[in-house]
């Protein structure tokens, strides 16, 4: 349980996404005001975005509630002029100032052409960039600072059930398509691993299940298909040239070439494998 700041605007956040052929996505937010400001409670939400994915309909979700406050505090000047405050609540544990819109993280990628420490391309960097500059314009025009917190689901109930809602309604919206972005059926539900688990050199047996184009390289989702790390999930970062050959619901054979904190690279060869059901230990006989 979080104790609230009885000074500040409340705008609670969530985006929704089905996992059809089109990715239906919609967002929600619930505004709520101090007890000494005569304004209701309000719910906004939002649908009809397709080809998107959740992280991106949770920054969505968070950049439109950002420029809905730009009208509403310039609409309630005077009922708002005590307000010191705005915090945005995000159930999505990257999205909060701790970690993926912290604003100084923001303006090292930014000065490093969008790539993180390891070089790697910072993923959704357009509406990364995008909720800062908004950001940015709400906590000048508004005289407040602007926070983002991250809360569990159980305590965005609101927003969660009005993007819910929403994906299905409104005019097809593709704003949030990303060319070339591919998704598949995963077979198992296994978390992320622990890339400390991973060394050079070693062959990983994985079914490609996503591939998403990120700036110049790709990165590409996999799942262990066999061994002590079976069912557990790893990113891959790839060129164009590899991420052709790496196909959807296919089974490879590779070699990890780097391990970092967060994904791996493999090297070039690689071998295609066929489907086989797995035994009892969870281990795939050879193909």
């Amino acid at each position: 349980m979080f104790i609230r700041n009885p000074h500040a605007v409340y705008i609670n956040c969530d985006g929704a996404m089905d996992y059809d052929k089109d990715n239906t996505g919609g967002i929600g937010f619930v505004i709520s005001f101090p007890d000494n400001v005569p304004i209701e409670e309000i719910s906004i939400s939002k649908g009809g975005y397709i080809g998107g994915n959740i992280e991106k309909i949770e920054y969505e979700a968070l950049i439109q509630a950002m420029e809905y406050s730009l009208g509403l505090f310039e609409k309630y000047k005077e009922e708002l002029k005590n307000v010191r405050q705005i915090i945005f609540i995000s159930d999505r544990f990257a999205l909060n100032d701790n970690e993926r819109t912290d604003p100084y993280k923001i303006q090292a990628w930014r000065k490093n052409k969008w790539k993180n420490h390891e070089g790697k391309p910072v993923k959704n960097n357009d509406l990364l960039d995008k909720l800062d500059k908004t950001r940015k314009k709400l906590s000048q025009q508004t005289q407040t600072r602007v926070n983002i917190q991250y809360r569990p689901r159980k305590q965005n109930k609101q927003a969660d059930k009005l993007a819910k809602k929403a994906k299905g309604e409104g005019l097809k919206n593709y704003s949030l398509a990303k060319k070339g972005e591919k998704i598949g059926k995963r077979i198992f539900d296994g978390a992320e691993i622990k890339y400390i688990k991973l060394s050079p050199r070693s062959e990983v047996h994985i079914h490609i299940f996503r591939k998403d184009p990120a700036q110049d390289q790709w990165e590409v989702w996999a799942e262990i298909y066999s061994g002590v790390n079976s069912g557990e999930k790893l990113k891959i970062y790839v060129d164009d040239a590899l991420a052709a050959k790496l196909k959807r619901r296919n089974f490879y054979l590779v070699k990890v070439k780097e391990v970092f904190k967060f994904h791996i690279t493999i090297h070039r060869t690689i071998k295609k494998r066929k489907y086989t059901p797995l035994n009892s230990v969870g281990i795939a006989a050879k193909s």
